[in-house]
């Protein structure tokens, strides 16, 4: 029986913390023109704004499940509401594109230190018969932070507030996480998994370089004209990581305190589920290159952008909710969220690469996409974190988060590069459409991860 009875209250906070990171995402895409215009800012500094964060939060995310186990859940929850706070302030008034990038690095920080927490203490402080619905309730939350992203953002850019404009896109964090350090200081317990051992830094600091030099040249590779070294930047970031992983095996060989347990990276199923929600969270790149689409190609006002993208949110915040009344296996569960997203997309490819203009039908396509990804994230969420024990809940979440993290950074990153790219060889509509395309295609490796999956578990 659990005992904790705030636990639905606490849970209510947390989450409302945690919609924070996907929140931002999503409407600080809805602002790349406004910050172009305003910064005269290039392509790939527009994708540095978005990537910086997902790839800060991605790199020190484990950091951030690790500190809870560490130092209480409760304190660390609260200590990044602070940075996302001061940081979305520092972005809001940022003087030129460079510290914009920079102010979003420190949110990133204070982002990964939010969604970790809520992972782990659901499995901590929810029994198993109650955690079906508490995973449905968090992931809800990024369906929801789709839908109020494209329209907040809308309506905020077009508030021109004592001559604002994408500044109210950072300003409106400040009113959410004031409200969640109140509610979080009196609903929440402090409890800690374990007290005596520290951080691992040389751990945390060889995996931010590592995936520095992974995402970075992919972003800046067009501007380089592909040269050499771009590739080889990348190849180093690769082993870089693998020499990350070695270096935690020799640590906890040592008695020495690791960032990641080798042990969680060795447990097969527990990767194949890693490796699913890192290829779903392609779907990132819709978010990048539809509302720069809209506006750019379609002359569209943002709350008309922001209209277009509700078809995909509703479905999104609708998926984790209707899982729970859904009586089909997870395995089953899997495959139809993949499905749904390979046909939406595909749909939606078509579509606008024959009407150039969104229609009823691709309202129905991004509909169907996003009932997708809505229903397979609770899904694999849940099916992840129970391969582990509570003892790991921190780490593990913490990993779960990163693979959400550096998928939407990596698909984002790929998508968008491929948008950017072509655009000025093929045009606006068949750019999108390829960029689309791509992410439906990318949701096939996760269909044939899940089969070796359940092979391997039948065994």
């Amino acid at each position: 029986m659990n005992i904790y009875s705030k636990r639905w209250q606490a849970l209510g906070y947390l989450t409302a913390g945690a919609f924070l990171s996907p929140l931002d995402y999503f409407i600080v895409n809805m602002a790349l023109p406004s910050i172009k215009k305003a910064f005269n800012a290039s392509d790939h500094q527009l994708q540095m704004v978005v990537a910086i964060y997902g790839l800060t939060y991605a790199a020190l995310v484990v950091c951030g499940g690790r500190l809870g186990d560490l130092y209480g859940r409760k304190n660390i929850f609260i200590l990044g509401l602070y940075l996302f706070l001061c940081s979305s302030l520092a972005c809001a008034f940022s003087p030129d594109i460079t510290f914009l990038i920079i102010a979003r690095l420190f949110q990133g920080v204070g982002a990964s230190f939010l969604a970790p927490q809520v992972l782990a203490s659901i499995r901590v402080l929810f029994n198993s018969s109650e955690q079906p619905k508490a995973v449905s309730i968090f992931s809800s939350v990024f369906g929801l932070a789709s839908v109020a992203g494209q329209l907040l953002g809308g309506f905020l850019l077009n508030l021109h507030w004592t001559q604002l404009s994408w500044e109210m896109v950072f300003l409106v964090n400040v009113p959410v996480t004031l409200l969640c350090i109140i509610g979080i200081h009196f609903t929440m317990d402090n409890k800690r998994e374990e007290k005596k051992q520290k951080i691992d830094f040389t751990g945390a600091l060889l995996l931010i370089i590592s995936l520095l030099m992974f995402i970075c040249p992919i972003i800046f590779g067009r501007k380089y004209h592909w040269e050499w070294w771009i590739f080889a930047v990348l190849l180093a970031g690769v082993l870089l990581l693998a020499l990350f992983y070695r270096y935690e095996v020799y640590s906890m060989a040592k008695n020495r305190p690791v960032l990641i347990d080798p042990t969680l990276l060795q447990h097969q199923p527990f990767v194949l589920c890693l490796f699913i929600i890192f290829f779903y969270n392609f779907t990132s790149g819709l978010f990048i290159c539809y509302p720069y689409y809209l506006q750019q190609f379609l002359h569209q006002n943002p709350v008309e952008t922001g209209l277009a993208i509700i078809p995909y949110g509703i479905a999104f915040f609708l998926g984790p909710l209707l899982i729970p009344r859904i009586k089909i296996s997870a395995d089953t569960m899997i495959y139809v969220g993949l499905g749904l997203l390979i046909t939406g997309f595909s749909l939606t490819s078509l579509f606008i690469g024959f009407q150039e203009k969104p229609s009823i039908a691709t309202d129905i396509s991004l509909f169907l996409a996003g009932l997708g990804h809505g229903i397979i994230m609770p899904v694999m969420m849940r099916k992840t974190i129970a391969l582990i024990s509570k003892e790991k809940a921190g780490q593990a979440s913490g990993l779960i988060s990163i693979s959400i993290q550096i998928g939407s950074v990596t698909g984002g990153t790929i998508i968008g590069t491929v948008f950017f790219s072509t655009i000025e060889f093929v045009g606006f509509p068949k750019a999108f459409a390829l960029a689309v395309l791509i992410i439906a295609a990318v949701q096939m490796i996760g269909i044939t991860i899940n089969k070796r999956l359940q092979s391997y578990v039948k065994k």
